[in-house]
Order: structure tokens, then C-alpha cells, then sequence
């Protein structure tokens, strides 16, 4: 038989997943069967609810130039042409398509929700990376499954191998008929599919023949359906809050008699009952206070935490996930079943999906908190680490380096665009070729003490660290071999231990100041204010981009294919999100000068009224 992930492992290697597109490209493989260049295909247009079976969604897999032309069709994992050809393959709004296949509900869900948070449009592919940076993500998920598990996982992970382990599943572990399996991977014959299956036993056979309908059925086991009112009640536009709409959701399947949320303080170590379903909020509290249930080690370790029964669950099985957002745990989801059913894998992994949705949300909270609040806690950090790129440089060329802005462009990459006075280009490309995590160095200004300039950090950096704790960043500057960052936190904030999370990456950081003040009436403009919320992240990063790569100046600084590049996307792409953020901008503008014309005009009624 060949070899595929256990159930164990698959979802180790779901839950390590750092962001919500790296969780999408091991579930297209292994939960839809995708290989790693269709991948790269599928968007929204793509996926349908099926019409005979309510409560199905299908994928429909475009061929390679299924634009409508005659482009050749995927190849197979066994060098085989997947199924379908030019006379009689169907077609999605014209563009030829090689084979559909039936999504998990959740992860279904997963991608609707990833198709409105980033704001695609119906033809932008979920997955907008080349196929070797697919095949690298997974390559990278593996590795940090591996080292969160100690090395019981084997980190030498390939979408092949999810490819197989979807086989295996739906053959083995939940008997499906071989030919719904064989159209559904785009295998070219049953007798590719071969290797998947063991052998029966006479017993077995005896199964079959007699047509066991009640084992196959008890081997489907559940589908993660349980989990999909949660994923809704996230991503529903209309809720005044989706973190607390959460457990009123999941308790709608009938699966969980309790569900609820608990928070951790930004940089603290209390967490709060943030929202509660099917269970009274006083008695949670006290349970929580108590120490507990799982949903405290989901916390500390960052991973799911389940229970068979215990203490404070009634002796029902519990399951807690993580909530997060690169890297950095926010709370907790914890659900308790209604019965003595366990929780099974379908809706384990879907719940840690569930759990990095919640992570990003209660992210999002922060920052609009942060945007809106009238005081704040400023603090500034200091560090001369090697691993700072930053304090390297400067501390190579003699020069200062102020950072104007870092962009995210793909998972754990960044590109920081730098002002570089006291040092000349060539010089500054030297030491990015000598360092390690940072690469693609490109000028955008050349100026007779130094240049404006960007480049690619490939293994995080102080500044995204503090924005992922949920901090605004004020000025980021390096000088003398010391990298100086001023951030903002909500009023409050308790820094002490964000400092020594810091420090496990940057060994020297300081905490040079921390102090409570009064927001600046400038510190945020009304325009940004009154749009900020309109932008969906890849508008934002489009527009940053743009900006501070001098797309907007005269003569510009660069093209829109450069930047583009620079952000490793297609032109196309760049410049679908770089329209919708410009509209969103001049919305933001016309639409308060609007309304300032009206009020000006209802003034000057009144005065005449009078």
C-alpha cells in the first residue's frame, strides 16, 4: 500500500499552518485532491453548491490554458494526463475545465471566508503563488509541524503526498466507490489507484458482498459540518461582533452543548470569557478562573488541547483550539459536545481552521481599538542583534536607515521600503548579498548621500513582530549598529512579557521607555479614519506598495509590473487591487465632501429660516 499521512498527522500538518493561505494549499491537497499547478487555478467561479445534494459544494479543477483555448490539461502525479479532453471537457463560463471534485464543507467554508477577507474576485485564484512557491509552503508547513511535534512527524511532506493521503481517506478510511475517487484526483484508470488498497480478508470480502452500508457509513464518520454555522457567524457582514457570534453559531449544529471564547490581555497573561453559548457566563468565569479544562493548554502551547471528559465538562468530551494570528495566541475557542460522541478529525482540523479565523479577527479588533482610542501606551525597544538585519547594516556602512514602511507580500515575507542616507546603493546591495533572510534588493532613488530603496525579509523582523502583537508602529530607524522602534499598544497594554517574547528571536531587545499619552489629533488623519476599514489586506498592501515604491511620483520611481514583482504577484493582480484601494481612497474623499456640502447647506437654511 503506499504510504499517506494518518489521520494524526495530516492534522498536525493542518494545524501548524501559519497562515490561512498555507492551511488552504495542504487542504486543496489533501482534503480536494489538487495537484500543486492547479493549485494556482482555482477561484472563486470555481466552486458551486451541487444541485441533487443540498449542503455539497463542487469544485470544478480549469485545465492549464483553460481559458478557452486549446491548452494541455494537468499531468498526473504518475506522469498520466488528468481526465477530460477537448471534445467533450466542460466548461466554467466558457473556460475548459479538467475535472471536479467534492470540497469538506468546512473547508469550503474556509474558502469563501478567504475569498471575502482578501477581497478576490470571482476568477482571482485563492492560491495567486507559482506552483514551486506552492510546493515550498508545504515544504515549510511540514517543517513546523515537525519541530512542534519533536520530530514525530516526518517534515519530507510534497503535495504528492497529500494527494495520496486524499486517496487513502476516501478509499480506505471512508470507503468510497474507486471510481467517484479516480474522477475526483483526476486519476487516469482504477488501476492507478491500485496501490492505495490493502488487500480484503474474507471477512471483508463477506462486508462487501453483503453491501455493509452501516460500516461504511460509521467509517464516513462526521464531515466537519458541525463547524460550518461557526465559520458563517464569522463571516457574516452583518454582525455588529463576529468574535461573540462565534459560540451562538457552533451551538446551532446540535454537536455542542457549550461553546465559547476566551481572551488573552494584549501582552498579559489573564484571559477573559469573551463570549459564551449554552452555558451561563458567571459559572464559566469561575471554571476558567479555576484553571479548568483544556482550553489553558491550548493557550500556552498554541496547539488543540481535547479532553475525553473531566471535571468542569459534565464528563462530555471537550476540545479547545488556539486562537491565533501569526504566531501569536490570542485566546481560546473551546467547545463542549452534547453527548458522549468523541471529536473526531474532520471536525478537529475544521475547529483549528476556525480557531486562526478567530486569531485574525480578534487581531483586527485590536487595531481598530488602537485606531480609536484616545490614549495610548507608547513604548520604544532597542536592539543590536546580529539577526537585525537593520542594525547590521548600518553598523556595516556607517550610515542611518530609516524604515517608511514594511509590506506583507507572502506568508512570513515581507518587503521594507528604506531610506538610506550616509551610504551608496552598490554598497548597501553588498551587504544584502551577504546576509542571510533578506534578499531582491531594488533601487527606487538614487540620491547624491544615499537612496530610497526596497528589499525582501524573508525571516521576520522587530517591526512585524510588534504589528503582530497588535501595535501601530510610529518610527523605525537604525543608526550606529542599533535598530530604534517606537510603537504604539492599547491604554493598558501590560509590555513585559510582549518583551520577552521578543527577545526569543532578538536576544538583546530592550524595552527603552514605556509611558501612557494622550492620542495626537494628528496621529491618525480623518481620511484614514473614515477609509481605513474599506481596505481589504491585499488593497492595502497594493497601495503601500505603490506608494512607497514611487509608483505615484513623476517621473516614477517604478512601474506597476515592477512593483508587482517586487510583491510576487501577477500584473493583473497587482493592479485589480490597487484600482479597488484608489476607489476606496477617493470614496473615502468625495463622500465627506459630500456630506460636508450638505451640512454647510443645511447651515445656511437655518440662518435664512431664521
Amino acid at each position: 500500500m503506499v504510504d499517506g499521512l494518518a489521520p494524526d498527522a495530516y492534522d498536525a500538518l493542518v494545524t501548524a499552518a501559519e497562515t490561512y493561505r498555507a492551511a488552504l494549499v495542504v487542504r486543496l491537497a489533501g482534503e480536494a485532491g489538487l495537484r500543486t499547478e492547479e493549485m494556482t487555478r482555482v477561484a472563486p467561479r470555481h466552486l458551486r453548491e451541487a444541485e441533487s445534494t443540498a449542503g455539497v459544494r463542487i469544485l470544478s479543477v480549469p485545465a492549464a490554458g483553460g481559458d478557452g483555448d486549446a491548452g494541455a490539461a494537468a499531468t498526473g502525479d504518475s506522469g498520466t494526463t488528468a481526465a477530460g479532453n477537448d471534445a467533450d471537457a466542460a466548461t466554467v463560463d466558457g473556460g475548459r475545465i479538467d475535472r471536479e471534485t467534492v470540497v469538506p464543507a468546512s473547508l469550503a467554508a474556509d474558502l469563501d471566508r478567504y475569498a471575502r477577507s482578501e477581497g478576490l474576485d470571482d476568477d482571482e485564484p485563492y492560491v495567486d503563488v507559482s506552483p514551486r512557491r506552492v510546493q515550498m509552503i508545504v515544504s515549510e508547513t511540514a517543517a513546523r509541524a515537525a519541530d512542534l511535534a519533536d520530530g514525530a512527524l516526518d517534515e519530507r511532506v510534497t503535495p504528492s503526498l497529500l494527494r495520496k493521503t486524499f486517496a487513502r481517506r476516501l478509499l480506505v478510511d471512508r470507503d468510497v466507490d474507486p471510481r467517484a475517487v479516480r474522477d475526483a484526483g483526476g486519476w487516469e484508470s482504477l488501476g492507478t489507484l491500485d496501490p492505495y488498497l490493502d488487500p480484503l480478508d474474507g471477512e471483508a470480502l463477506a462486508a462487501a458482498m453483503a453491501g455493509g452500508g452501516d460500516s461504511a457509513d460509521a467509517a464516513a464518520g462526521r464531515t466537519g459540518t458541525t463547524v460550518l454555522s461557526g465559520f458563517e457567524a464569522l463571516a457574516d457582514p452583518g454582525s455588529a461582533d463576529p468574535v461573540a457570534a462565534v459560540p451562538e453559531g457552533l451551538t446551532e449544529a446540535d454537536r455542542w452543548a457549550e461553546a465559547w471564547v476566551v481572551r488573552r490581555a494584549v501582552g498579559g497573561e489573564r484571559t477573559d470569557v469573551a463570549a459564551a453559548a449554552g452555558v451561563d457566563p458567571e459559572a464559566l468565569a469561575d471554571r476558567v478562573a479555576a484553571a479548568e479544562g483544556p482550553w489553558l493548554d491550548a493557550i500556552a502551547d498554541g496547539v488543540p488541547a481535547a479532553t475525553d471528559g473531566g471535571k468542569g465538562t459534565a464528563g462530555r468530551p471537550a476540545l479547545a483550539v488556539p486562537a491565533t494570528y501569526e504566531g501569536v495566541v490570542h485566546g481560546a475557542l473551546c467547545v463542549v459536545a452534547v453527548d458522549d460522541d468523541p471529536v473526531e478529525e474532520s471536525e478537529r482540523r475544521a475547529l483549528a481552521a476556525l480557531g486562526r479565523c478567530l486569531g485574525r479577527a480578534i487581531t483586527a479588533d485590536r487595531w481598530r481599538e488602537l485606531l480609536h482610542s484616545d490614549a495610548v501606551t507608547e513604548v520604544e525597544f532597542h536592539t543590536a542583534d546580529e539577526g537585525a538585519f537593520l542594525a547590521r547594516a548600518s553598523d556595516r556602512l556607517d550610515c542611518r536607515i530609516e524604515l517608511a514602511s514594511t509590506v506583507d507580500v507572502d506568508d512570513d515575507v515581507s518587503r521594507a521600503y528604506l531610506s538610506v542616507d550616509g551610504a551608496r546603493p552598490q554598497d548597501v546591495a553588498a551587504v544584502v548579498e551577504a546576509a542571510t533572510g533578506v534578499s531582491d534588493f531594488r533601487v527606487i532613488e538614487t540620491r547624491e548621500d544615499g537612496c530610497s530603496a526596497s528589499l525582501r525579509l524573508a525571516d521576520g523582523s522587530l517591526v512585524r513582530a510588534l504589528v503582530d502583537h497588535g501595535a501601530t508602529v510610529r518610527d523605525a530607524s537604525a543608526a550606529d549598529g542599533r535598530v530604534r522602534v517606537v510603537a504604539d499598544f492599547p491604554e493598558g497594554t501590560n509590555v513585559r512579557p510582549i518583551a520577552d517574547g521578543l527577545r526569543e528571536r532578538f536576544a538583546d531587545v530592550r524595552l527603552a521607555s514605556k509611558e501612557s499619552v494622550a492620542r495626537s489629533p494628528r496621529a491618525e488623519s480623518s481620511l484614514r479614519e473614515g477609509v481605513a476599514d474599506r481596505f481589504t489586506d491585499r488593497q492595502w498592501a497594493a497601495l503601500s506598495a505603490a506608494y512607497h515604491g514611487g509608483y505615484f511620483d513623476w517621473p516614477r520611481g517604478s512601474t506597476a509590473e515592477e512593483v508587482a514583482d517586487a510583491m510576487g504577484v501577477s500584473s493583473p493582480t497587482f493592479h485589480n487591487h490597487l484600482r479597488k484601494a484608489q476607489r476606496a481612497l477617493l470614496d473615502g474623499v468625495f463622500e465627506e465632501e459630500t456630506e460636508r456640502s450638505l451640512r454647510e447647506g443645511e447651515e445656511r437654511a437655518v440662518r435664512t429660516d431664521g
